[in-house]
């Protein structure tokens, strides 16, 4: 709306017309922006990750708005005739007619042109116009004058009819309503672009270097942000665009606490997350490989730091880590400083290790004394077996005491009592003799066979019956020196020097490999049954 306005003061007077724009006001249509509820994009799979848009490449370029600048324009008179010429004019804003306080600050405009009286001038006092009335005073100063002259009165600023509809008025003249809670609007609001029936709040900041939206809040039990969908399968927000997302702090999915994890996973029923990627024929850079996902346990630093695993997975009953492939391999492991790798599940076989190195072995597996470290149930195949923590090959028996307990080191003979069975020696030159009993002085047997289940083909001792043993020796029946022939004893479990040739036959343990010169004691015996 324009207002005439007519000052008169110190031998010159003003007509005055003000030009007010409201800037919300005075945009042109707004452009289709990309809409966030049509149909999903088609995937390679049924499941539906993402809605998009599938006619909009980017989103509508914003309107640029007008700022808080407005034009004046009016007439001076100079000892009643129109000026013409150059002067400077001084303006200013005040809260009353008279007196009162000035808002906002001095608006000089220096070098004005007038022509015929005529002049225009561009306003601008900020962000000062919050609904309250205002009054503007001018002061002007024609060539040759010594000062400014005020032009009095001061004349009250009057909206135009659009903006007059922002204020809110009575009932039906503004677009706000107040209620108990706030202010209320029912339609679409753009900030920054024209508002657009498809969103109730759009916000567009354009390319100028500010956030779009900032939100902050100082209450631990409260959201700074706050979105939910009521619809059966909708969406809480969407982004199909952006190139990165950023976010700090902790970041849970389907758990309201993430705890110590920034980033927490919880699924009542079913998987917690799903990745799945297509491979092309570029590796991602700085991996050297191509996956659905990487994960980097990286050593940390200062007082803190420590090494840290790649992935760990647990579970109470069910597989931990599971890998399927259909033509490559299933689970993997490499270590780069020696260039060793395993495989788990490969088109060839089940485990697959690998070695470059000889002093390095392709696989490896620890248990403690007594334990099982492979179960193998089949066929084994080896090249070369080379046994490290035993020296003889030896069967499990059941050894019955005979008056002396069965211990590692002693003598045993087949016992013709229980078939299949053994005891502990009693005699010399007993041709019945069967071998040692492994373990003595910390020597286990290098291997130990057995038929599990079979009848006469299982028991608590394993009996050495060829390779280097520990055996229980008497030496006084001689003394025993390397290369010496063993065969029993009188005493029980004990070996004793073959002195007698014609007895030796068949009764004939092994060779001592160490001496004993008398009383009793063990002797590294290399058995060989003759």
């Amino acid at each position: 709306m324009a207002r005439s306005h007519v000052f008169v003061g110190g031998g010159m007077a003003l007509a005055g017309v003000m030009l007010v724009c409201a800037g919300a006001f005075a945009q042109s249509a707004p452009l289709a922006p990309p809409s966030l509820h049509l149909p999903p994009k088609s995937l390679p799979t049924a499941e539906v990750l993402a809605p998009t848009d599938p006619k909009a490449s980017a989103a509508p370029a914003p309107t640029v708005l007008l700022g808080t600048e407005f034009s004046y324009q009016g007439q001076l008179l100079k000892s009643g005739t129109a000026y013409t010429g150059s002067a400077n004019f001084l303006f200013r804003l005040y809260d009353a007619d008279t007196g009162g306080n000035q808002v906002g600050s001095d608006v000089t405009v220096n070098g004005v042109t007038v022509t015929s009286g005529i002049f225009t001038a561009q306003l601008d006092f900020g962000s000062v116009f919050d609904g309250n009335k205002r009054w503007l005073a001018i002061s002007v100063q024609t060539t040759g004058d010594a000062g400014f002259t005020l032009l009095t009165p001061r004349r009250p600023l009057s909206a135009t009819p659009y903006a007059l509809r922002a204020l809110n008025g009575p009932s039906g003249s503004s677009q706000w309503t107040t209620d108990a809670n706030g202010i209320d609007y029912l339609g679409s609001v753009g900030i920054g672009v024209n508002a657009y029936p498809a969103y109730k709040l759009w916000v567009n900041s354009g390319t100028a270097n500010q956030n779009t939206m900032y939100l902050s809040s100082q209450n631990a039990t409260y959201a700074a942000f706050f979105t939910r969908n009521y619809a059966s399968g909708g969406y809480g927000w969407v982004d199909d665009n952006s190139a990165r997302h950023w976010t700090s702090g902790h970041f849970g999915f389907g758990d309201q606490s993430a705890g110590d994890y920034p980033v927490d996973v919880l699924a009542n029923y079913g998987p917690a997350a799903r990745i799945t990627s297509y491979g092309s024929t570029i590796a991602y850079p700085g991996e050297g490989v191509r996956a659905a996902l990487f994960v980097h346990g990286l050593t940390g630093g200062g007082v803190l730091g420590r090494t840290s695993g790649g992935i760990y997975a647990s579970s109470t009953d069910s597989r931990a880590v599971s890998g399927w492939t259909t033509t490559g391999w299933g689970i993997d492991g490499n270590c780069t400083s020696s260039g060793t790798y395993g495989v788990l599940g490969t088109p060839n076989e089940g485990v697959f290790g690998f070695t470059p190195n000889t002093t390095l072995p392709a696989g490896k597996f620890n248990a403690p004394t007594g334990g099982v470290a492979i179960e193998a149930n089949g066929l084994v195949k080896v090249k070369t077996l080379q046994i490290l923590g035993g020296a003889d090959l030896a069967e499990p028996f059941d050894v019955a005491s005979g008056g002396a307990a069965p211990e590692p080191g002693s003598v045993v003979v087949i016992d013709d009592v229980n078939p299949g069975d053994l005891r502990v020696s009693d005699r010399p030159y007993d041709t019945r003799v069967a071998g040692v009993i492994s373990g003595a002085n910390g020597l286990e047997p290098g291997m130990v066979m057995k038929s599990e289940g079979a009848e006469h083909a299982s028991g608590d001792h394993p009996v050495a019956l060829t390779g280097r043993v520990w055996c229980k020796v008497d030496a006084s029946f001689g003394a025993i020196r390397p290369g010496d022939l063993l065969t029993t004893s009188p005493v029980q479990g004990h070996a004793m020097k073959a002195t007698d040739p014609s007895r030796r036959s068949g009764a004939i343990i092994g060779k001592a490999m160490t001496a004993l010169e008398g009383g009793r004691g063990l002797v590294l015996a290399l058995v060989s049954l003759q």
